[in-house]
C-alpha cells in the first residue's frame, strides 16, 4: 500500500509544504522518503511522481538490502565528521553507553515502539535508578541518530517508533523532562567552594588556575565550555570587551558571536593568565577536568547538588541585584528568549530584591 500526505510546514518568515511517500507491504521493510517545497503544487507533483516510480518499479534495491544494527549505526554517526562535529560531552557519552543495551542489537528498520519501551523500562530497573530526566536523553539522542539513517547513511530505518512510543512513555512517567532548576548557593557554600579549588590547585601536580576560572564564570555568565574556549584575539583590553564565538542556540550551530562587557575584576583576572606559543586559549584546559575537580571539591566540602552550571545563574542573579534590566542582563548571558531569564534567573533572585523590613 503506498500513500502520501502533504504537511504545511510554517516557519518565521514563510510557509513551505512537505510531501511525505510511505509504502507499507507485509513480510517487507517499510520504505519512507519525504521533500519540502516553496509551493504545495510542487510537493504534490512530486508526491505523485514518486508513488508513480513505486508502483512500477517497487522500493529501490539500494533501500531495500541495506540494513544496519542500531550499535553500528550509532558508530557510524560517533565517527562521521558531519553527524560528530558538534556534539557534546553528553550526548557522545548517552550515545557510546547505548551501545551496551540490548536496544543496539536491534535492526535500525526493525525498531518499534515498543523495542524504546523496553529500553526504558530497563533503565529504570538500573541499581543506579536513573531518573526519567535522564533516560529522555536516551530516547532524544537516539531519535537523531534513527533520523539521518538513511540521508546520511543510506540505510533503511524507521522513522515513526519514536513517534509512537514517546506519548506512553510520557503518560507512564517512563521519561520526563527536567524540572526548572530553583537552586542558588549560599554565600558560605560559595565561599567554601572558592577555599577547596584553591587547596585543590595548589597540589604540586596541579597548573589548572581553578580559582581564576571559578570567578570569571560569576563575573561573565559563561558557560564552562565558553571559558575555555575564548582566545587573546577575542578580548579587547582598550574597550573592555570580550567576544564568545559560536555560543550555545538550539537554532544558530555555527556564528553565534556574542560580544560582552567585562568588569574591572572580570578584566583583571584575565590579564594575569599566562600567553603561550603553543595555545591562543586565555584558558587553555580541558573543561572536563574543570568539572570533575567541582566534583570532587562539593564531595570533600559536603555540598550537595550543586553544579558548574550554576555559577552561570548566580552571575546572572547578581547582575539583577546591581539593577541591571531583563535585556541588559541577556546582552551578557547570550540568552535569545527573554522568558528563559524571567522564569528562571530572575525567580532565583527574587528574594534579595526585597528591601530589608
Amino acid at each position: 500500500m503506498i500513500t502520501f500526505t502533504i504537511d504545511k510546514v510554517i516557519g518565521k518568515t514563510s510557509i513551505k509544504y512537505k510531501a511525505r511517500v510511505r509504502l507499507k507491504q507485509p513480510n517487507q521493510k517499510r520504505y519512507e522518503k519525504s521533500k519540502t517545497f516553496a509551493k504545495k503544487s510542487q510537493a504534490q507533483k512530486w508526491a505523485k511522481e514518486l508513488v508513480k516510480e513505486l508502483q512500477t518499479e517497487g522500493i529501490p534495491s539500494d533501500v531495500k538490502h541495506k540494513t544496519i544494527l542500531i550499535g553500528d549505526l550509532i558508530t557510524l554517526y560517533l565517527n562521521d565528521p558531519f553527524t560528530s562535529r558538534d556534539l557534546g560531552r553528553s550526548k557522545r557519552s548517552v550515545l557510546q553507553r547505548l551501545r551496551s543495551y540490548d536496544i543496539a542489537l536491534i535492526g535500525a528498520d526493525k525498531l518499534t515502539a515498543n523495542h524504546i519501551v523496553q529500553h526504558c523500562k530497563t533503565r529504570l530497573d538500573e541499581p543506579t535508578k536513573p531518573l526519567p530526566q535522564t533516560i529522555y536523553h536516551d530516547v532524544t539522542f537516539l531519535r537523531s541518530v534513527i533520523n539521518v539513517a538513511g540521508p546520511m547513511f543510506g540505510y533503511s530505518a524507521n522513522l515513526r517508533a519514536h513517534e509512537e512510543a514517546i506519548p506512553t512513555l510520557i503518560t507512564y512517567g517512563l521519561i520526563g523532562r527536567s524540572d526548572s532548576r530553583e537552586r542558588r548557593p549560599t554565600a558560605e557554600e560559595l565561599k567554601r567552594m572558592e577555599e577547596g579549588l584553591c587547596k585543590r590547585q595548589s597540589h604540586r601536580a596541579a597548573n589548572i588556575p581553578l580559582v581564576d576560572i571559578f570567578h570569571i564564570s560569576i563575573l561573565t555568565c559563561m558557560r564552562l565550555g565558553e571559558v575555555c574556549r575564548v582566545t587573546w584575539g577575542d578580548l579587547n583590553i582598550e574597550a573592555s570587551t570580550l567576544t564568545i564565538r559560536d555560543r550555545k542556540d538550539p537554532r544558530i550551530k555555527k556564528g553565534n558571536h556574542c560580544t560582552i562587557p567585562l568588569c574591572s575584576d572580570a578584566l583583571r583576572i584575565i590579564m594575569k593568565q599566562k600567553h603561550t606559543q603553543n595555545d591562543e586559549r586565555i584558558f587553555p584546559f580541558k573543561p572536563q577536568s574543570i568539572g570533575a575537580a567541582w566534583q570532587r571539591v562539593c564531595k570533600e566540602q559536603k555540598i550537595e547538588d550543586l553544579h558548574y552550571h550554576d555559577l552561570r545563574a548566580e552571575g546572572a542573579c547578581r547582575l539583577f541585584e546591581r539593577g541591571l534590566n531583563i535585556v541588559e542582563v541577556s546582552k551578557i548571558t547570550g540568552h535569545k528568549d527573554i522568558n528563559i531569564l524571567n522564569n528562571v534567573y530572575l525567580r532565583l533572585g527574587v528574594k534579595a530584591l526585597h528591601s530589608p523590613l
